[in-house]
């Protein structure tokens, strides 16, 4: 007796909706995508330079490329904040390691440019790179020298697994540029091979200076709680860059502080040209397909969307290498290694970490077991536990000072805020759940489960083969399974099969005892024989694309097989080898959801129809008539029925928050 949760309709289901996505009102009437343009100047590496490029060491030139114009042996010029004289000059700031070759380049002349970053070919075991840069401006004059350190940000995944993925200091704001010197050198004795400077123009537009209100309203259960957010749409991002699939954690476990470690200089006019231009060169330049960060904080105490996929969410970031699963990334705009962060920037982080935190019933005091995924800014190996507060500092798991020395020493603070506002946000948010009863009829409800997020899909089906019915998660194309209807129990298995706007369905369709995902989409049902990802191991079409699918064993063979509800009526097979139409009667109304149970214990499978409140099952498909009118849940719930406790008898259940 193989059922699936009902009123799974085609009509409620998400379309590229993940958890709970934000919503944004329109913005200001001038936002719009900008596409930021990336100049990449090729220098090739110490043991072969390219182009321009020029390998010195302790004054003396030692290498040059093709088209730098200056001879090995030659000495460098002494240097100076004046401008170079032109192509062939060396660039050199005084303060380059001794003993240690340097790869230089010196453009005097380029386009116009905001923002510059380095990068290399990737490799765990360049780890010592150091970056010095100066910029001139529109007027002709060089800035002072700045050093930067490999980046500490990382994404998680091997090599192999990410080929454009690459090395690289983090995005430095120079404000408009119009050339660039840059010193590269690796003090522990790596060499990084395929050096890049990365020159980005973020663009502009005239919403820049006039963001308006935040736009974020968050779908999350109550949208007066969640922090004003700027969105994505109000920075002017540009969509087409996105590069990769959105990843999802299971679960959202801890929140992980950062700091930018760029320019404090920015003015708020200049913060929007700053997120288009860590988005290019995260998702470009350093191959992520996205920026790295879930949320920027900047230090008028304004946040900023950063990762797409919903603030809600449990979108995996690239923010904390070995440690980006099942964390919320929330940085602050600047180098607070240097500089106290804001006052109103520590409010800011507080609070949308507490927000964050709330929604997913985790305690900003508390502490979290994490494992490492290992990687080269981690300061964990792969495999090992970490025991941390569910706010931790990036230094806490990365070998890197982020966020800061002055932006660490704010930890205790903003632990005390998100605490403080965790209490009035869990008010506000109620988590979605799952009512059960385990008793025939109907009556108040024994059981309630509280599982995902809003946005989710949930389908009641027994996953183990032990009975019981427990409630899975369909998230956009990732199933989550669970054992066991506990509040606390973990998935004990999560895959990907299907995609954002399909309806998930389950059943027994082998007769193996054991129930297995499919899924309804546009008219087809795709069955698999096991709980894992992969193609679908059948398909065929059955009903009209606007039907609502439900799964039941009719006849009492012990296989399931596929039934449509569509136009107030209702239509069943007996092979899902050979889908046809086996009877169909009328039951209900078209605004009805169906639902399909034992609800005898005879061994078959009938229907019902779910209305505002009120189920109605018919113990028969012999007899089109509505044998039990219950009472159950509120209105605006849905309804999901199931084997709660394994007796063979199918009982009521809905769903609130979903």
């Amino acid at each position: 007796m193989r059922r699936t949760a009902g009123g799974l309709l085609a009509f409620l289901v998400m379309t590229g909706v993940v958890l709970a996505l934000p919503v944004s009102a329109a913005p200001s009437a001038d936002a719009e995508p900008v596409a930021p343009s990336i100049d990449e100047v090729s220098l090739g590496s110490v043991e072969q330079p390219e182009a321009e490029a020029v390998v010195t060491e302790d004054g003396t030139v030692v290498d040059a490329g093709p088209d730098a114009g200056v001879a090995p042996d030659s000495s460098v010029p002494p240097p100076s904040t004046a401008a170079p004289a032109g192509d062939g000059d060396v660039a050199s700031s005084g303060d380059e390691v001794a003993g240690v070759p340097a790869l230089t380049v010196s453009r005097p002349d380029t386009a116009r440019f905001s923002t510059v970053g380095v990068t290399w070919a990737r490799d765990e075991g360049v780890t010592g790179v150091t970056v010095q840069l100066r910029t001139k401006d529109a007027r002709g004059t060089w800035s002072r020298w700045t050093e930067l350190e490999a980046d500490d940000v990382e994404i998680e995944g091997a090599p192999a697994a990410a080929p454009d993925v690459r090395g690289g200091t983090a995005p430095y704001w120079t404000d408009e540029a119009y050339g660039v010197e840059v010193i590269v050198q690796a003090a522990d004795g790596s060499t990084p091979r395929d050096v890049q400077v990365q020159l980005i123009d973020p663009g502009t537009s005239e919403a820049d200076a006039m963001p308006g209100a935040p736009s974020i309203t968050d779908q999350a259960h109550a949208a007066d709680a969640l922090p004003a957010i700027y969105s994505r749409a109000q920075w002017g991002a540009d969509e087409s860059l996105m590069g990769w699939d959105h990843e999802y954690a299971p679960k959202l476990l801890a929140a992980t502080v950062h700091h930018t470690a760029d320019s404090n200089s920015y003015s708020s006019d200049d913060v929007p040209r700053i997120m288009r231009s860590i988005y290019a060169y995260h998702a470009v330049s350093r191959g992520w397909g996205d920026i790295g960060y879930h949320v920027i904080v900047d230090k008028f105490g304004r946040a900023w969307e950063g990762r797409s996929g919903g603030l809600a969410s449990t979108v995996i970031g690239a923010h904390a290498g070995g440690f980006n699963t099942g964390t919320f990334g929330i940085s602050m705009l600047g180098n607070y290694d240097v500089a106290q962060p804001p006052r109103s920037m520590i409010e800011t982080v507080g609070s949308v970490v507490a927000w964050k935190l709330a929604l997913h019933g985790v305690d900003p005091r508390g502490k979290v077991s994490l494992t490492s995924k290992g990687g080269g800014t981690s300061r964990y190996p792969a495999g090992e536990s970490v025991t941390l507060p569910t706010i931790f500092g990036h230094r806490d798991v990365g070998a890197t000072a982020c966020p800061g020395r002055y932006g660490y020493g704010q930890m205790g603070e903003i632990r005390n805020l998100a605490a403080a506002r965790a209490s009035a946000f869990a008010a506000l948010i109620q988590p979605p759940s799952t009512m059960m009863r385990n008793s025939p009829g109907t009556g108040a409800a024994e059981w309630e489960t509280r599982r995902g997020d809003r946005g989710d899909q949930p389908v009641a089906c027994d996953w183990d083969g032990t009975g019981n019915q427990t409630v899975g998660i369909f998230r956009a194309g990732r199933w989550f399974l669970f054992d066991s209807n506990s509040s606390t129990a973990g998935p004990s298995a999560q895959f990907g099969f299907g995609d954002p706007g399909d309806t998930p369905i389950c059943g027994d369709w082998d007769g193996d005892g054991r129930e297995t995902v499919g899924i309804w989409r546009g008219g087809w049902f795709y069955l698999k024989n096991s709980n894992t990802g992969g193609v679908a191991d059948g398909a065929f079409p059955y009903g009209n694309r606007d039907a609502q699918p439900v799964v039941g064993d009719w006849n009492g063979d012990g296989f399931d097989t596929v039934a449509v509800y569509q136009n107030g009526a209702f239509h069943w097979a007996d092979s899902n080898l050979q889908a046809l139409a086996v009877g169909a009667f009328g039951f209900g109304d078209r605004g009805d959801r169906v639902v399909v149970g034992d609800w005898t214990g005879s061994g078959r499978d009938s229907m019902g129809v779910w209305r505002r409140g009120t189920f109605f099952l018919s113990t028969s498909l012999g007899r089109p008539r509505a044998d039990q009118a219950l009472v159950y849940g509120d209105a605006t719930d849905r309804p999901i029925v199931a084997d709660w406790d394994g007796n063979g008898t199918t009982t009521l259940g809905v769903t609130r928050g979903y």
